[in-house]
């Protein structure tokens, strides 16, 4: 009978607790020169190796979201075949529900609690961080024990190499890097009945989109809005256009501009964030902003993408929404830049990566389960959407259609942005042309590679301000910044309130940390034609 090797958590309530130090796992298994030492062909579930001399290594994986309904026949399947193919570890995974993913995360990590593999989002809580708090360890000493692991990731390993450490394994799930910088979208039909005339000015932008959203009125009979991706990010179509680009405004708290020198700026006291909001705050007064843009969320984006009720979506409703909208309502989606001659900035290269815990025994256990992984199509096709026929159709060579189980959800999927490898990847068939051709095509053209590309800031020292900071900035900046109220009369006061909070410590903070990781990455840093 095969063991049971998918365990479930459940949300917990749990006391609040800091990432603390653990005991650094060991040195590198004896021997090893890519995968632990194997043991015949025993049972994937066994705990001991039928004439072997050593049990299973078991490689539990702490990742979010929920469980499928076939994950433990999945998973049974990748053991057996891990064990026919030498490799003597246990797949086991831990799925911890979103709303528990923090807590849990934490108090795993400051207890010590043994496990070999970490999902990892920069977004989140960086890789920076954790190593600042000794959670996780570098990967150095052990990569070199897997050369094809460490060749199948080469274009990548900066951007989770932080001091001439490497911190995680990073996840390439498509070749959609950075390509929203800038970017702005529209409902294709619409663009034409409007006139089909890309702008070339912020002017014309909005110029066209008042033609737009009258269009959308007397098709939809609802009032139309331009939608951002979150009240956070930085108006990055309106930065394209600007002299002083390329430049990069960090997207968090939005406090720090971030120049191809390596030197920061103070962006909320910057001439650049007063055109923005002098942009928007015109916008909004014509009537192109959500009136309620300061409340509205991701679900009322999502609902506007869906049925194609928008006028413009500056780096939100994209490709990615297409298939739905098009289902829905019959339209397809377009985009243009401003300054297209600026190219594409990349201002991010991957958020999400694996990493091996300090608990963790033996780090060869884990990166041997990538190095099987990346290694064999069809060893990633079986973890990842399980067997054809049964949990998935393959359509062609890289696309597929999901199976679903009664409860409408697929009777099993891994999620692709927690450990995709774009060479392998089958994307699903409701992919449109254009997402297919952005996720598979690199990049090529100008390509401006910014120092913010794996530039990761660790709070640490300033964690207090960037407490009291970021809730300033939403009652003190967002009004400004959409326009809600008026710049000139609302600003300096602001701009007290967020001293008060502790603005000049931390950008004093980000400045030190973004110089040291230009200096290291200088090299990388650049106008590249690919």
């Amino acid at each position: 009978m095969r063991k049971r090797v998918v365990r479930r958590i459940g949300a917990i309530a749990v006391l609040t607790a800091m990432v603390c130090s653990a005991t650094a796992c060991g040195t590198k298994t004896a021997g090893s020169a890519g995968a632990p030492e194997t043991t015949g062909k025993s049972s994937a579930g066994s705990t001991e190796g039928t004439g072997s001399a050593e049990a299973p290594k078991k490689m539990r994986y702490v990742a979010p979201g929920s469980d499928w309904e076939k994950e433990d026949e999945i998973i049974g399947l990748v053991n057996e075949k891990l064990q026919r193919e030498g490799v003597n570890i246990e797949v086991e995974l831990v799925r911890i529900p979103w709303d528990a993913w923090d807590q849990k995360v934490n108090l795993m990590l400051s207890t010590g609690e043994e496990f070999e593999l970490l999902h990892v989002m920069q977004d989140r809580k960086s890789a920076t961080v954790l190593r600042s708090q000794n959670a996780i360890q570098p990967l150095n000493d052990y990569l070199d024990n897997f050369p094809d692991l460490k060749e199948t990731l080469s274009e990548r390993w900066p951007e989770f190499t932080v001091n001439g450490e490497i911190l995680a394994v990073p996840v390439k799930p498509n070749y959609y890097i950075s390509r929203d910088y800038g970017r702005i979208f529209y409902r294709q039909d619409i663009f034409e009945k409007a006139g089909g005339k890309v702008p070339e000015t912020v002017d014309e932008v909005i110029e066209l989109a008042q033609k737009m959203q009258d269009i959308l009125m007397e098709d939809t009979g609802e009032k139309c809005y331009t939608w951002l991706h979150t009240l956070s990010r930085p108006a990055t179509w309106l930065h394209r256009s600007y002299e002083e680009a390329p430049f990069i405004v960090d997207n968090t708290m939005g406090i720090a501009k971030c120049n191809m020198d390596g030197t920061v700026d103070s962006f909320y006291e910057s001439d650049i964030f007063k055109r923005d909001c002098e942009t928007y705050q015109k916008m909004y007064e014509l009537g192109l902003i959500d009136p309620d843009i300061l409340t509205t969320d991701s679900e009322d984006r999502s609902n506007a993408a869906d049925y194609g009720k928008f006028i413009f979506g500056f780096e939100t409703i994209d490709y990615q929404s297409e298939s739905t909208m098009t289902k829905n309502v019959g339209a397809y989606l377009g985009d243009f830049w401003l300054n297209p001659e600026l190219g594409n900035v990349e201002y991010f290269g991957i958020y999400n990566g694996n990493a091996v815990p300090v608990s963790c025994k033996d780090p060869n256990v884990p990166l041997s389960f990538l190095n099987w992984l990346y290694g064999d199509a069809e060893n990633y096709q079986l973890f990842m959407y399980g067997v054809e026929g049964e949990t998935y159709k393959k359509v062609d060579d890289n696309m597929m259609e999901t199976i679903f189980g009664a409860d409408g959800k697929p009777l099993y999927k891994y999620d692709d942005w927690q450990m995709g490898n774009a060479d392998y990847r089958l994307y699903d068939a409701t992919a449109t042309e254009t997402l297919m051709k952005m996720y598979t095509t690199p990049v090529t053209g100008t390509n401006v590679r910014t120092p913010l590309v794996g530039f990761n800031f660790d709070p640490i020292n300033v964690s207090n301000e960037v407490a009291n900071l970021t809730n300033e900035i939403i009652t003190s900046i967002y009004p400004i910044k959409f326009g809600v109220v008026d710049y000139d009369a609302n600003i300096d006061q602001a701009i007290q309130r967020l001293k008060a909070a502790g603005l000049d410590k931390v950008l004093e903070e980000y400045s030190k940390q973004y110089k040291e990781h230009y200096e290291a990455n200088k090299d990388l840093v650049g106008v590249f034609q690919k």
